[in-house]
């Protein structure tokens, strides 16, 4: 505590955005704060690397992405070390603090846990509508830890009940085994429509939208039908009904499945769930582009699969094999598993006749692993095929892309880890763009005032946001800073300096 004291000291001078000041009533009282960026989307690509990137290009030509202004590198660790999962990458995206894999928007300090509040909650808190969409169940890791707690991300029915407790404006995804009858009892009770497939989501209209369209995960791109639900048609229906509140909204967006296909070697499945992300990312900019009061931000929780471009020297992608493939290695491999030849079944959606050696391998890997091993080895000798490598199937401990549009954009130049993004996010959202000095004249005993001048205002939740986040309470400093009394200092305690204010 006394280094960040110190710190302040040293400084003096603290510089912290502003343009003007409003007063947006909320849940037990109101925040008196700056006016902060309206609208905040944040695009996920769940497992997206680099070269998940650069391949996507390759072949389906230039990407939406590229007009992004501009551009950083994002650090991906967790507590647990150098590789995350996605609930530890995405609690530091939601919250500013890094937290233990497998924690949803919770963290372990000393035996104890403690719950942290999101940027989701801050938004809410701020007046703005909110919004979860994904390509995954919209229970898992990824969308759970901007709008539910728990410790365990394999917590689904739990976090399931939570997304609907926390009034989440807009969920969409899949995940409707985890929506038992009490849960969506308690959805409808809460007034949320309840929608399950492409013809509900297009009539969608109140201010409380569930829709579940998948029983699990929403299929992969190159498995759906007509009749599927994908992830441009549930961010167009969520932005409109997320911007009809004059306080402006919070969305993020997942595209889910890029990290599962990246986890099977599936190469082309990878690259068309990469695609639809472009996608959306086109639809969403070209948003921001008219209205101009949108930040978007796009990023990766962490890289899936170690992909690799080209195996030698030279043009070694073979472009049109990857177009060519029709399916899944999944839906390959369940219908090898209900009778089909392997060689017969991988022709019919690749048009690669496979050799005796690789029929052979994929065979073994079946036998090694009764569950994935079979689609595991196709894609792992698609992969070889086609002029591209992954190291492993599973996450990786690399750095991803992250890119920004709008209002601040420039602030997500350069090296970051999750956390710094996510407490630029939460900055640019109740402070805005400008600029205004913050003075330290020294510490007071009025609960809540950093700055010593014997007043709590924005300017007291400033310096919480960033110096003192995920700071456990053990001095008399920090226990008047923690205005929520949940023993951390969160994103809670920035929204109460500002109610208190």
């Amino acid at each position: 505590m006394k280094k960040v004291l110190g710190l302040v000291l040293l400084v003096g001078v603290l510089v912290f955005s502003q343009a003007g000041t409003a007063t947006t009533p909320v849940a037990g009282g109101s925040i008196s704060a700056p006016h902060g960026v309206k609208n905040v989307i944040l695009i996920i690509g769940d497992g997206m690397g680099f070269a998940h990137l650069q391949l996507t290009r390759l072949v389906y030509g230039p990407l939406n992405i590229e007009k992004m202004p501009y551009s950083g590198v994002e650090m991906t660790y967790s507590r647990s070390g150098e590789v995350t999962d996605s609930a530890a990458s995405a609690t530091a995206l939601a919250t500013g603090i890094m937290t233990y894999n497998g924690m949803i928007s919770t963290v372990k300090e000393g035996g104890k846990t403690y719950t942290l509040t999101t940027v989701l909650e801050l938004a809410k808190a701020l007046g703005k509508s909110t919004g979860l969409v994904t390509t995954t169940r919209i229970t898992h890791a990824t969308p759970a830890a901007f709008g539910a707690h728990v410790e365990d991300r394999d917590m689904e029915a739990e976090i399931a009940k939570q997304l609907v407790e926390n009034r989440v404006n807009v969920l969409f995804g899949g995940g409707k085994k985890y929506f038992d009858d009490e849960t969506l009892n308690l959805a409808k009770a809460y007034g949320y429509q309840v929608v399950f497939d492409k013809a509900g989501l297009e009539s969608a209209s109140g201010d409380y939208v569930l829709g579940l369209f998948s029983s699990s995960h929403i299929p992969y791109v190159l498995d759906r039908t007509e009749n599927d639900v994908g992830l441009l048609d549930m961010t167009k229906k969520a932005i409109e009904l997320l911007e009809k509140n004059p306080n402006g909204f919070f969305l993020m967006i997942e595209a889910g499945r890029i990290d599962h296909a990246s986890h099977g070697n599936d190469i082309a499945a990878a690259l068309a769930e990469t695609k639809e992300l472009d996608d959306v990312v086109g639809y969403v900019l070209e948003y921001a582009r008219q209205r101009g009061d949108t930040l978007v931000v796009v990023t990766a929780d962490h890289e899936t699969g170690g992909l690799a471009m080209g195996t030698n020297y030279g043009k070694v992608v073979d472009v049109q094999g990857i177009l060519n493939i029709k399916a899944s290695t999944g839906t390959m491999a369940a219908e090898i598993k209900n009778g089909g030849d392997i060689k017969e079944v991988v022709k019919k959606y690749t048009g690669i006749e496979l050799s005796d050696d690789e029929v052979a391998y994929i065979q073994k890997r079946a036998e090694e692993d009764p569950k994935y091993g079979l689609s595991n080895g196709i894609g792992e000798v698609l992969a070889e095929r086609l002029g591209v490598r992954f190291a492993s199937h599973k996450h990786t401990g690399e750095p991803v892309p992250l890119f920004a549009y709008g209002p601040g954009a420039s602030k997500f130049i350069g090296f970051h880890h999750h956390t710094q993004t996510g407490r630029l996010i939460a900055e640019l959202m109740v402070y805005g763009v400008g600029t205004i000095n913050v003075a330290f004249a020294g510490t007071s005993t009025v609960e809540g005032d950093l700055n010593g001048d014997h007043r709590v205002d924005a300017k007291d939740a400033y310096l919480v946001l960033r110096l003192f986040l995920g700071a456990t309470v053990d001095d008399d400093t920090e226990r008047a800073i923690d205005m929520d009394g949940n023993g951390i200092i969160d994103l809670g305690d920035v929204v109460a300096i500002l109610q208190g204010a």
